[in-house]
């Protein structure tokens, strides 16, 4: 009898999502979430509300909302500058489901969610990753 060759198990945003998130409340100012990014070495940083997550904040805001737009990053708070609504994807979904979604809301940061919960968040650089490694291409 033959045997059948397995298929790769399908890989979840888990596997590949950095973690632990790194967040800021939405009342910081905008300089504090300059200075932590560049502290933690991060280009985006999740934006909360008590522990919810509501928006997000990268290093392309800092450009296009706050130097474009004159505002003051030690008076200006991050909720000012945030994008939100925020795109979340279920920690169980596929590697391929994070990416056409971040594909078709022409996105950069997909934060991943487990039920109500943050536990991580995905990015292009984490795609990138996955799409490299020939051990897991399928197409």
């Amino acid at each position: 009898m033959k045997k059948r060759k397995q298929e790769n198990p399908i890989e979840e945003v888990s596997d590949y999502m950095s973690s632990p998130v790194i967040t800021i409340p939405e009342t910081n100012t905008i300089k504090d979430a300059a200075e932590f990014m560049h502290e933690k070495q991060v280009g985006s940083l999740v934006v909360v509300n008590g522990k919810k997550p509501v928006g997000i904040v990268t290093e392309t805001d800092f450009a296009r909302k706050v130097v474009a737009k004159g505002l003051d990053p030690k008076t200006a708070k991050v909720g000012d500058i945030m994008t939100t609504p925020l795109q979340t994807i279920d920690c169980h979904e596929s590697v391929l489901d994070a990416n056409k979604l971040m594909a078709k809301k022409k996105i950069r940061h997909l934060v991943v969610m487990d039920k109500e919960e943050l536990v991580g968040i995905v990015t292009v650089h984490n795609l990138v990753h996955y799409f490299s490694n020939p051990r897991i291409r399928t197409f």
